[in-house]
């Protein structure tokens, strides 16, 4: 019986063995140095530019005051290693540490995965072929096995390992996946049953019968909802089609929008962003009458536009003012008979009296008719569209499908790609497709390890970096009514994208490639096959390593931020097409970039799964996969602490679409060795492992049931008791004898902070006691902090309407409000004073009130 080439004695031709080895070291380096310039540049611009590497120290919060880096290049290592979990609740959220959490898993477990295939699967796969791996990619000439197989025998003896490290490396995932789950789990009951915030009382009510909407009367809704005995009603919100009132505030926006350009070219600016320790500042010289560089005629036809401008800004104001009048004092309701322009729709907001009411309410069915009083928890109010509430689920499932089919033709585009991309691997195919272009590139070894190994991940990389915004687009088209529900969708079809197109495709169009190349010689397709997990392997080898070494580091220089504004665009005075307005400058370098779970977190989840399936038969692909996850927790540590904000209020919902990812590379690992061993003739080993699946499968089902429920909800029992959450739920005893403390103490706490819910919110603690009975002060989380003073007002009724900005300094802007023969509103609050009049205009300077993103 013949022996597959692969586990006789070692390739022997030098371009077969110089060809990888030389793409992989010129990968290798090429990384290492590009990632090793990076980061010592981002040391030195992180000091030099603190405004845009830390923005986040600069905002005040009482919740997480973060506190500045050191002043020095490396200093900022260590304090981001010694951050802790409570650090990353505290400063940056749920569901940033949720996605931390899912870096660390990675660390955990292709460390062990890389220690136990360096010492034990490589060195037994050397000793009998004298590969370490089975891409035959080393460092040297390869050694002679020192066992070759016995010719008599169906397959090589040693082939045994293989299932054996199937089953260790599929225990290893298994442990660590639901380590973390169960870690993940507790962390975001403990974290959520503490809060009281007015998102975790509130529940969105749907398909309100029409005889219900024809009264018209929050209070029909309260009194049904407390029928039901499922807790107190504090508000009801009820929803309109706001329309009229979009159109206003984006007339509105425009005029703002010019007129801050306006004054911005009539005053002179005095730009103050980069002084260390210093709020930023771009604030008007109102002692000149017009900018050094505009002459008399130019100003007047300046101040001609102002003043007609301004007089639009009034008379949209003053119908702004008129249509929030015509509400109840509590913005609840308004005659849709007298104001037919805002039609009712069969929504509304329901915030109850406590969080073990949202929550019982949200589990439960209220109506026995199907699509008639649905319950579910709300989203937050400032993760709320509210332009998608007024859609009808027709035009909503219309949209969907729509988005659909675009999706399902781009899919066609780049599956082309891929396939282009996939004839770079190989010089052979280059000749075969372009004879001349490929004869020039081979006659150079630099530029063939380049086209043949770097091009490839840096043209994959680029494809997979693009297309996420691409996607991300039609998820805002699409109907959602909240923002998490937006990136929570884009994560699923930028993973779709990755795995099923740039892995899948990329696999079968390469193989379908070689299969036209043999197709007059069908013994020919098995050894295809059989060579293609060693030609792909190469390929994710050197994209783990770009990804890692390379584009991490990279994304701590944030190049779209500083290279485009703060050398090419100040180098070729191209600043001012970026920068005009006070507002510009403040949106730049006072405020956070946001983080995006959608964009960033589909490839990682990827990465993880490649890492997972070629895990047996590549140590090289291990020990990349370990260097990725390691870089990838530090860099992404200090950006969502320092840099970056996350929004959307999911509340860890990504962690169940990691787990049944990871699953999906847990089965296709499985059956990937078992075709494997099948193709080496070891049919009995791949009998073997063929359970595996199935077991796969099994834990899938038991998480789905058990599991998810605990990461959509929050349990009663939680809520009960928060404050002494381990304990509680280290021993069932415990909880049992202090059941009626813990009831009273919870008690007190729900009434304190109903009563006063906005002193709650302003201190950030609620008067919370430990079980040992000594008084403590439990800090608002940041969730909670950033809804202070929110509610389900349809934004547009309550929003100030501030006048243009002609400076700033932090969160304190210079405005202009025209007087119309009064003072302006704006100067009741303790936070304004007032620079200048006249008889047109007031120019205030106010503290606004802000999320930090805003």
């Amino acid at each position: 019986m013949s022996i597959p080439q692969s586990f006789m004695e070692p390739i022997n031709d030098p371009i077969a063995i110089r060809g990888p080895q030389r793409v992989f070291q010129a990968q290798l380096l090429f990384c290492s140095s590009l990632g090793l310039i990076s980061f010592c540049l981002f040391c030195v611009l992180r000091y030099r530019w603190p405004h845009i590497y830390a923005v986040r120290t600069l905002r005040k919060s009482s919740a997480s005051p973060l506190q500045p880096l050191p002043r020095n290049y490396f200093g900022w290592i260590s304090v981001i290693y010694k951050l802790t979990d409570e650090d990353i609740l505290n400063f940056s959220g749920l569901d940033a540490y949720v996605y931390l959490e899912f870096f660390r898993m990675g660390i955990k477990v292709f460390f062990l995965l890389a220690i136990v295939a360096l010492c034990i699967l490589s060195p037994v796969r050397y000793y009998f072929t004298g590969n370490y791996d089975k891409d035959n990619i080393t460092w040297g000439k390869p050694s002679n096995p020192n066992h070759p197989p016995d010719i008599n025998d169906d397959f090589p003896k040693y082939l045994w390992v293989y299932p054996v490290f199937t089953y260790l490396f599929s225990i290893i995932v298994y442990v660590y996946l639901f380590e973390f789950t169960q870690k993940v789990l507790k962390t975001r009951q403990k974290y959520l049953a503490s809060q009281n915030s007015i998102t975790d009382r509130t529940i969105r009510l749907d398909g309100i019968p029409k005889k219900i909407l024809k009264k018209n009367d929050p209070q029909i809704l309260k009194r049904f909802i407390e029928d039901l005995g499922i807790g107190k009603v504090i508000d009801v919100k009820l929803m309109y089609d706001w329309t009229p009132m979009e159109h206003l505030f984006k007339q509105r926006r425009k005029i703002i929008n010019r007129l801050e350009d306006l004054y911005a070219s009539k005053n002179e600016l005095t730009i103050d962003i980069y002084t260390q320790d210093r709020t930023p500042s771009v604030m008007p010289d109102l002692n000149v009458s017009y900018a050094p560089k505009m002459d008399a005629a130019t100003g007047a036809k300046v101040d001609s536009e102002i003043n007609d401008l301004s007089r639009s800004l009034i008379n949209i104001n003053s119908k702004i003012r008129n249509i929030q009048d015509r509400f109840d004092s509590n913005f609840s309701t308004i005659n849709t008979d007298e104001n037919p322009e805002f039609k009712q729709l069969p929504s509304a907001f329901i915030t109850m009296e406590s969080v073990a009411s949202a929550q019982m309410a949200a589990q439960t069915i209220l109506d026995p008719r199907v699509y008639k009083m649905i319950v579910n928890l709300a989203p937050a109010p400032k993760d709320i569209r509210w332009e998608n509430l007024k859609m009808s689920y027709t035009k909503r499932m219309i949209k969907s499908y729509l988005i659909t089919t675009i999706i399902i033709l781009s899919y066609a585009v780049i599956i082309f790609l891929v396939a282009l991309l996939t004839s770079l691997l190989d010089l052979k195919s280059i000749i075969k497709f372009w004879p001349s272009l490929g004869k020039f590139i081979g006659k150079s070894k630099f530029l063939t390890t380049f086209v043949t190994g770097i091009l490839p991940p840096l043209l994959f990389s680029a494809l997979s970096v693009s297309v996420p915004y691409f996607y991300k687009f039609l998820c805002m088209h699409q109907g959602y009514s909240s923002n998490s529900e937006i990136e929570l969708s884009t994560l699923s079809k930028n993973f779709f994208f990755n795995f099923f197109i740039l892995f899948l495709a990329f696999m079968t169009t390469g193989t379908i490639w070689d299969y036209l190349s043999y197709i007059s010689d069908t013994t020919k397709i098995a050894k295809t096959l059989a060579s293609a997990l060693r030609k792909y392997s190469l390929f994710y080898v050197d994209l783990i390593l770009l990804q890692g070494l390379a584009m991490f580091p990279v994304k701590l220089l944030q190049i779209s931020d500083f290279l485009i504004l703060n050398i090419l665009a100040k180098l070729f005075l191209l600043r001012n097409m970026f920068l005009k307005t006070p507002r510009d400058y403040r949106s730049y370098y006072y405020t956070p970039q946001v983080f995006d779970f959608g964009i960033h977190l589909p490839q990682h989840i990827f990465i993880f799964m490649i890492i997972l399936i070629y895990s047996v038969v590549s140590t090289k692909i291990v020990t990349s996969g370990l260097v990725y996850f390691v870089l990838g927790w530090f860099v992404y540590r200090y950006q969502l602490v320092y840099n970056f904000v996350h929004p959307p209020h999911s509340t860890g919902k990504v962690w169940p679409m990691i787990f049944r990812r990871v699953m999906l590379g847990l089965i296709i690992f499985q059956l990937f060795m078992c075709g494997t061993l099948v193709l080496e003739k070891a049919i009995l080993l791949s009998l073997l492992c063929s359970p595996l699946p199935v077991v796969t499968v099994v834990i899938f089902w038991n998480f789905e049931k058990y599991y998810v429920p605990l990461n959509t909800f929050i349990a009663l029992r939680a809520i009960q008791n928060p404050y002494s959450f381990d304990k509680e739920f280290d021993d069932d005893r415990s909880s049992l004898s202090n059941e009626i403390e813990a009831e009273t103490i919870q008690s007190e706490i729900d009434d304190d902070s109903i009563m006063d819910e906005s002193s709650f919110l302003i201190t950030g603690a609620s008067t919370a006691r430990t079980y040992e009975g000594a008084l403590s002060r439990r800090r608002s989380t940041i969730d909670e902090e950033r809804e202070q003073y929110t509610d389900y007002t349809y934004p547009y009724l309550v929003d100030p309407l501030h006048g243009p900005w002609i400076g700033f300094e932090g969160n304190i802007i210079s405005m202009v409000q025209y007087n119309q023969g009064v003072l302006p509103a704006d100067l009741e609050d303790g936070d304004s004073s007032i620079v200048s009049t006249n008889d047109r205009e007031t120019i205030i300077r106010k503290k606004i009130t802000v999320s930090e993103w805003e």
